[in-house]
């Protein structure tokens, strides 16, 4: 069963147009306005663009819809006020998002508004002290673990390049902000396959290999639990 089947409608919203039609052309301007050279802009927006088509591929593979970039209701915003009317929706959901939000208190009061009575809020966060938590490549998360955390110039370096910003919440700064806007909040943590712990057999840790006593005592006082829990799943109710 595809979720056509089961839902009337499906609206799609980032603060970026990116990733549909001319997005290659809005990344391009977008970086030329951040001051890289021609050359260099188009480089990077071709080797983002690939990024972007290779992430929808796979929700398609996943949700058996096929996404053309045309006919998909995808439009940008501006951060702060959600384009929608009061109770549109019957549920906000959102995949590695909420780290990279500057104001996160508006955002979820925004969620609440948009939301019908009853309806659910379903974010899947990133977590920032994970080993991958520096939104780095995987080469570079696992020769310089938690290198984010630790001011590892070479990481440093990477995420300046690639322009990501991070809000470095702890899972109970993200919770007390949700619980604000949402009821009955649950909290799971999900490894890289989405795997709950306590609820999936095969739930893993990430990087529990590398984490060294001496590495931890140098990452403390991030207790170790969350330092090897990639992502947290939180589930409200308006």
């Amino acid at each position: 069963m595809s979720w056509s089947s089961v839902v009337d409608d499906v609206v799609g919203v980032d603060v970026r147009r990116l990733f549909w039609r001319n997005g290659l052309s809005h990344l391009f301007k977008r970086l030329r306005h951040d001051g890289l050279g021609r050359i260099r802009s188009m480089g990077e927006s071709i080797y983002r663009r690939r990024g972007y088509h290779a992430y929808f591929r796979r929700l398609r593979d996943l949700s058996g819809t096929d996404l053309d970039f045309v006919h998909q209701n995808l439009i940008s915003y501006d951060g702060k006020s959600l384009p929608f009317a009061d109770g549109s929706f019957d549920v906000i959901c959102s995949n590695a998002v909420l780290e990279h939000v500057s104001d996160l208190a508006t955002l979820t009061r925004e969620m609440r508004r948009v939301t019908k009575e009853g309806g659910v809020s379903y974010h899947l966060w990133h977590n920032y002290y994970s080993l991958s938590g520096g939104h780095v490549s995987d080469r570079l998360a696992f020769e310089r673990p938690w290198g984010h955390l630790l001011g590892d110039p070479d990481v440093a370096l990477h995420l300046g390049l690639s322009g990501t910003y991070l809000n470095k919440m702890l899972p109970s700064d993200i919770v007390k902000n949700l619980s604000n806007s949402f009821h009955s909040v649950s909290v799971f943590q999900v490894d890289r396959d989405h795997r709950k712990k306590g609820i999936d057999p095969d739930f893993s840790y990430e990087g529990e290999r590398l984490l060294a006593p001496d590495l931890e005592n140098r990452l403390s006082p991030i207790p170790r639990e969350i330092l090897l829990t990639r992502a947290y799943l939180l589930v409200g109710r308006r």
